[in-house]
């Protein structure tokens, strides 16, 4: 999960290729066809409303708009100032002065090397399938308001509770909406999706203790709405909230054959050892830090492909969509194996052929973080080189067209 992003002049949180994958969406809501390949003006002109449209508009205002590039540096002088000891943050600010007071000053090396880096790093996860869409992550609380109800027993409290699937963030960073998708990353499956609404009426008391608190998300533990988040819990969990009315009326409108079954992930028992058995020592910090994770996720976008394919069907597309509860279930096993010792058995998902891998996760791995390449393995051109030249695009083109 990435943090908050100023680049559209909102909050914008990130979204992830897996949750593209579980949403009920039209080839049209994605990205219309008659839109250009490339903007010669804002999308923002286009009165229409589609999936992509936040990330390039940030694509164009950082690339092509004087005013939002200015938009980018000036926004942060309204920020509390850099402490005394901060010598590069002071430096920044006063750079950023500089440019309020001339604007000429944005064609400098010092400004346009961070817009071309930040436009080129919107770029290369739009091809990875991340988006920006608005939205916020926020830390997931219980009400607290029926905290101070039980610590003060004053019934009057009890009228400003939350109840049911509503949510309170005291701070919202997105535009109001009538309803909210709540995620948690890993995210492979729709019964990891929840629908919640805001708080209609928000009483004095709520609005006089509770107002102020910032990157918060409050929800009431009596819900189902925790589980549904994989389980989550108030101890630093952290919840991305999506505000962007199409796609929370995709995630709705997944729900139009029933909400999808509730995934309890099993809490196994864990594993003692003796403390003072250095082995175990080193395997218990090894098995930490090897999560097969990404592995599963993985795993689940190739079924899921096919799970939440509305053109699909039969028995294939009944077996993917278990298949991908299971491995959500073993997501949870896998995480929750750095305590408890126990790690699932993942043969039946992991061990595949490479064939089958979608072209999709091959192109990201090979366009993964630079940084991971070592000096002697070949570059992302030479590898990328006898991708494109391999598959058979013709093809791929017709089965996009005939599923959508």
């Amino acid at each position: 999960m990435s943090g908050k992003d100023q680049t559209v002049g909102r909050e914008t949180t990130d979204l992830n290729y897996q949750f593209l994958t579980t949403l009920a969406m039209t080839a049209e809501e994605f990205r219309p066809r008659d839109l250009p390949n490339g903007w010669d003006r804002s999308p923002e002109t286009d009165p229409r409303r589609w999936l992509t449209k936040t990330t390039e508009t940030a694509y164009f205002d950082l690339s092509c708009d004087s005013r939002k590039r200015a938009e980018y540096f000036l926004r942060e002088l309204s920020a509390p100032a850099p402490r005394d000891d901060d010598i590069q943050g002071r430096n920044r600010r006063d750079l950023i002065r500089l440019l309020r007071k001339n604007p000429l000053f944005l064609e400098e090396a010092v400004f346009t090397k961070e817009l071309d880096a930040r436009a080129e790093s919107i770029l290369q996860q739009y091809g990875l399938g991340q988006l920006l869409i608005a939205g916020d992550i926020c830390y997931l609380s219980d009400d607290l308001m029926r905290l101070l109800y039980l610590l003060s027993g004053d019934a009057r409290l009890l009228v400003e509770c939350l109840s049911g699937n509503e949510m309170y963030a005291p701070q919202p960073a997105y535009a109001d909406s009538d309803a909210y998708t709540l995620l948690r990353s890993p995210h492979i499956a729709r019964n990891e999706e929840a629908l919640a609404v805001p708080m209609k009426n928000v009483g004095p008391i709520r609005k006089k203790y509770l107002s102020h608190l910032g990157y918060v998300l409050m929800v009431d533990s009596r819900s189902l709405i925790p589980e549904r988040l994989g389980g989550a819990d108030y101890d630093g969990d952290l919840i991305k909230t999506v505000a962007d009315p199409l796609l929370n009326e995709c995630v709705r409108r997944g729900y139009e054959n029933g909400t999808p079954p509730l995934l309890k992930i099993p809490a196994a028992e864990p594993v003692l050892a003796d403390a003072r058995d250095w082995p175990a020592l080193f395997q218990t910090v090894k098995s930490t830090f090897s999560s097969r994770v990404g592995q599963i996720s993985n795993a689940a976008l190739r079924r899921g492909l096919v799970a939440y394919d509305e053109n699909a069907e039969g028995a294939e597309k009944e077996r993917a969509r278990q298949d991908t509860e299971v491995l959500c279930i073993l997501t949870g096993l896998e995480i929750d194996s750095a305590k408890s010792g126990v790690k699932p058995d993942l043969t039946e998902y992991l061990e595949e052929a490479v064939g089958r891998k979608s072209l999709f996760l091959r192109y990201k791995s090979i366009v993964k973080d630079k940084s991971e390449r070592k000096w002697y393995e070949q570059t992302e051109y030479a590898r990328l080189k006898p991708f494109f030249a391999s598959a058979d695009w013709e093809r791929v083109w017709k089965s996009c067209r005939a599923r959508f």
